[in-house]
């Protein structure tokens, strides 16, 4: 059986990621401010930008999200991944969870853009 080494400050390769002094890992290209907007969605203003920068970029958690009626899969593997309900299929393929956060476009628009006015959206 195989095991997948642990992340760590002193092993991730991630570029946009930061790490505080307590060794909590953050979103160093889209910083959180917590003292600004608190701690409910990561230090972030909204939840959408919350899930999207934190559990997606730096957790690596899946998510599912609605935007105007449409319901929406991203996972991470590694690579950004816009796939099915199931996971199992890869519509489209970025180099990180960050590119596609930054280069998905729905209806012409950057996924990051639209992140204040998600709708509905969830780690899975």
């Amino acid at each position: 059986m195989a095991t997948e080494e642990l992340i760590t400050p002193e092993n991730d390769t991630r570029n946009f990621v930061g790490y505080d002094l307590m060794g909590f890992p953050f979103n160093k290209k889209y910083p959180p401010n917590k003292n600004k907007y608190g701690e409910d969605f990561y230090g972030y203003p909204t939840k959408g930008e919350g899930v999207l920068l934190y559990d997606f970029c730096i957790m690596g958690y899946d998510v599912e999200f609605s935007y105007k009626g449409n319901t929406y899969y991203l996972l991470n593997d590694g690579e950004g991944i816009l796939s099915n309900k199931t996971f199992s299929e890869r519509k489209e393929e970025f180099p990180s969870p960050m590119d596609l956060v930054e280069n998905l476009k729905i209806d012409g628009i950057p996924l990051i853009k639209l992140a204040p006015e998600i709708e509905d959206i969830e780690p899975v």
